[in-house]
């Protein structure tokens, strides 16, 4: 069965990759929910918060790094399966480019998140806001040791350059 020759480490990453990628969605949701209420920016003209161009651009620049994440889960998780599939052992190449994958889902989710509550506005912030539980949880846990970014694309890096020695066992 190829759900027990899947690489243990890879797939512990996408365990933790995929609450996060959920997290994000959410966040983009709670605002579009926000913005359907007419609600306008305060200090502006805009009685519409949708209509501003900083809006309307911030939650696409938003959207495309929640896409971009889900590509680079999609993509972890289809080398995954077809390694295990195979019967084959995952490769370092591809186990390390897994862990890359998280750690840029991990970094994309988390730079959304730097753009939803700017759209939201300070209340996002609010201690009974769930946008700030959400900022909050993602924060913490896209610093976990199998989804930080830095040491992915160190591990990574040190892979594509041939160097054997990593920086940890788990690849």
């Amino acid at each position: 069965m190829p759900l027990y020759r899947a690489a243990f480490v890879p797939t512990l990453a996408l365990s933790l990759a995929g609450p996060l990628l959920g997290l994000a969605r959410g966040a983009k949701e709670l605002v579009l929910a926000s913005l359907a209420t007419d609600r306008g920016i305060s200090h502006t003209h805009y009685a519409q918060a949708r209509e501003a161009p900083s809006t309307q651009m911030q939650l696409a620049e938003a959207a495309s790094l929640i896409d971009t994440a889900t590509l680079h889960l999609m993509r972890a998780a289809d080398d995954v399966d077809s390694c295990a599939a195979s019967g084959q052992c995952m490769p370092l190449v591809n186990r390390t480019r897994a862990r890359m994958d998280i750690g840029t889902l991990a970094r994309c989710s988390r730079d959304a998140l730097d753009l939803l509550p700017s759209i939201q506005g300070a209340r996002s912030f609010a201690d009974d806001s769930p946008l700030q539980r959400i900022w909050r949880d993602l924060e913490t846990g896209t610093r976990h040791a199998m989804v930080n970014p830095a040491i992915a694309t160190e591990m990574n890096g040190r892979t594509l350059l041939g160097i054997e020695d990593q920086i940890t066992p788990l690849i």
